[in-house]
């Protein structure tokens, strides 16, 4: 742990930072959360937000995720713990267990670390959670993704309010809130050193062998002008409006085009590429193959655009990408069904409220204990057992059944601790089965 930067910036004040807030236009939450880890950015904003929620009779609650990756994290947790109890801040270390990858460690510690948090928002009923990314922050990501070659997606600035990265479903996860992307790094550190606090300084950022620390340091040293942390947010945020007008006419092709069903599947009509631009066209699938699938990330371009074009012929027979199925009905529309074999098959459940289950359906637990479960044919055995023609009135559903097929495995269902069936009510509903219990699900889309 140490103190560190330079001394001739301003740090930023109360009232500033006030100002910001009430633009943020967060309403009169009666609580909010702030991740912090404990280095200079988060403590900063957790104090910030501190005087703010003080002055406004907000509780505040400081989250730290203890990823167990390196040897004295949880001393560091504990450590941030006490300097915030110190100042009356509540305070919850929430630990990443279970298997940690070989590989892409840094994205996975990350959604373990969105994960982690924004169920216990959930859980707690908390609708705000504030990150600290910063000005600095913005232009090391503009650099290292010009770098890779990204396009505006990449380029574009964060957003200072943002659906959950794990989920855009509606009321599930918090919104996010980065109320410092227009203040450098040095004012809030400048910020610490006048409230008189500690913060603890990663080793890894001391660590060459990462792009972001190579970048750090391409930007303190160089000497050309205009090529700082001011001008290159700067234009991260004219690359996001840019975006953002994207966004918006994909939205719109989306509303005529695609239809989603409660199933959990879409049906997307196959005239869209002569009707759309190839850009918009590209985004539309990308969506719609993120929201069957579930996936935080869209697919690699290049196989996008390889999908695009067989989706252009007469011929397409049929195709899977980014656990997706896809094929044309009789109407020659585009039908896009999850893949089974992709989904990760059970998630334990513990009197929790409300969970997301394969990043698609939105779920009412009623405080079940158990597994949330596939349907799969043994569960499918187990209801006709109780109900005969279950598999005729399942039939009934679905006018092909190639969709029944694909779709009927992917739906939740519930085993409880007692080895009773709970089944999704609107399949309850559509088939007029009085056998089992249900519960409400939701496709999020």
């Amino acid at each position: 742990m140490q103190l560190s930067g330079r001394n001739n910036f301003s740090a930023l004040s109360a009232d500033e930072f006030e100002k910001i807030i009430d633009l943020l236009n967060i309403g009169s939450p009666d609580n909010i959360a702030v991740a912090v880890s404990g280095g200079a950015d988060s403590m900063a904003l957790t104090l910030l937000l501190n005087e703010y929620c003080q002055s406004h009779n907000i509780s505040l609650v400081a989250l730290t995720v203890d990823h167990g990756l390196r040897q004295k994290s949880n001393q560091e947790a504990e450590q941030v713990g006490k300097w915030l109890r110190e100042r009356g801040i509540e305070h919850h270390i929430l630990t990443w267990v279970g298997h940690k990858p070989d590989a892409n460690i840094q994205d996975e510690a990350r959604n373990a670390r969105y994960a982690l948090m924004g169920q216990w928002c959930v859980d707690n009923e908390i609708e705000h959670l504030f990150l600290a990314h910063h000005m600095n922050d913005q232009a090391e990501t503009f650099l290292i993704r010009l770098f890779r070659g990204s396009g505006i997606d990449g380029l574009s600035a964060m957003d200072k309010i943002a659906s959950f990265p794990l989920s855009n479903a509606i009321g599930l996860y918090p919104k996010i809130y980065r109320p410092l992307l227009d203040i450098s790094k040095d004012r809030l550190v400048a910020y610490l050193k006048a409230y008189g606090q500690q913060w603890i300084e990663d080793p890894s950022n001391q660590n060459e062998k990462y792009t972001r620390i190579q970048i750090r340091e391409l930007l303190r040293s160089s000497d050309i002008e205009g090529f700082d942390i001011e001008r290159l947010s700067s234009t991260a945020e004219k690359m996001r409006r840019v975006r953002s007008l994207l966004e918006s006419l994909t939205e719109n092709a989306e509303s005529e085009f695609v239809c989603y069903h409660k199933y959990g599947y879409a049906v997307l009509n196959s005239e869209f590429h002569q009707k759309l631009h190839e850009e918009i066209s590209l985004r539309l699938l990308s969506d719609i193959l993120k929201n069957v699938s579930g996936n935080t990330y869209p697919p690699r371009y290049n196989k996008l655009e390889f999908l695009f074009q067989n989706l252009k012929s007469d011929d397409f027979s049929g195709q899977t990408l980014s656990g997706v199925i896809l094929f044309k009905n009789s109407e020659k529309d585009i039908i896009f069904c999850r893949e089974y074999e992709d989904i990760d098959k059970r998630m334990n459940i513990k009197q929790s409220k409300r969970c997301l289950w394969d990043n698609r359906f939105v779920i009412d637990t009623k405080s079940i204990s158990g597994e949330i479960v596939p349907f799969e044919q043994d569960i499918i055995g187990r209801v006709v057992q109780k109900v005969p023609d279950f598999k005729k009135r399942l039939s009934g559903l679905f006018t092909d059944h190639r969709i029944r097929d694909r779709v009927v495995p992917t739906w939740p269902c519930i085993i409880d601790v007692e080895n009773k069936l709970w089944l999704p009510d609107f399949l309850l509903q559509e088939t007029g089965i009085t056998d089992f219990n249900g519960f409400s699900v939701v496709f999020k889309k």
